[in-house]
Order: C-alpha cells, then sequence, then structure tokens
C-alpha cells in the first residue's frame, strides 16, 4: 500500500498525545462494469476501531498563523477540505481557554456535490 497524505484535524495545543483526521470513504461504481469499488486507503482506516494504533509520519504544515493570536484568521477549504481549519479553530479554542486574547476566525467553504455533503 503506497502511502497516503492527510491533513491533520487537530491542534497539539488541544491534543498534545494524539493526531485526529477528517477522512472521507472514496467509493466509487465503474461504470462499464458496474462493479461497486472502495478505496484501498479509506476502506481499511473504516474497518479499524477506534484506538487503533497506525502508522504514519508527520510534515510541517504549510499554514503559517499570525504571530499575535488577536489578528484574524481568514480560512478558505478550497480542496483542502476542513481538516487543516478544524486544526486552526481547535488552536484558537485553546489559546483562548488559556487565557489569551484571540481574533475572529472565519470560514468560507464549499462542496462539489451539493446533493451529497450536506452543507
Amino acid at each position: 500500500l503506497k502511502p497516503r497524505s492527510y491533513s491533520i484535524a487537530s491542534s497539539p495545543l488541544m491534543h498534545p498525545d494524539r493526531i485526529q483526521l477528517c477522512v472521507v470513504q472514496v467509493d466509487w461504481t465503474v461504470e462499464s462494469t458496474k462493479e461497486f469499488r472502495i478505496g484501498e486507503a479509506t476502506g481499511y482506516m473504516k474497518q479499524q476501531q477506534p484506538g487503533t494504533l497506525l502508522m504514519c509520519a508527520v510534515r510541517q504544515s504549510a499554514i503559517v498563523l499570525p504571530k499575535d493570536p488577536r489578528d484574524p484568521v481568514i480560512m478558505a477549504g478550497m480542496g483542502t477540505g476542513l481538516a487543516p481549519w478544524r486544526a486552526v479553530t481547535q488552536e484558537r479554542a485553546s489559546q483562548k481557554r488559556k487565557g489569551m486574547e484571540v481574533g475572529p476566525c472565519m470560514l468560507f467553504y464549499g462542496a462539489r456535490y451539493s446533493q451529497s455533503e450536506y452543507l
């Protein structure tokens, strides 16, 4: 199984001992044969029990938050899904719980398939 890349959906301030992901199972029907297929990696993850440990590698985020947590953050989920923005929101919520003053966060997000993505 080739490695797959997923965006981390949790803040290390809120969850210092674990990594959370937001994953949608990939599935499709082959038009020529009408055969239903499930993605190899997401199908494997769906079969696992909560708490199962999986091998992973963590890379540095491309998202850079303002140094001053009072500065606003505008998040646009275009192709990234909600995972990185969930992590950013958790980061700000954790900072606020610790008594820091934090600026507003705004999320703009759309869906490719409005009938099936429940927005």
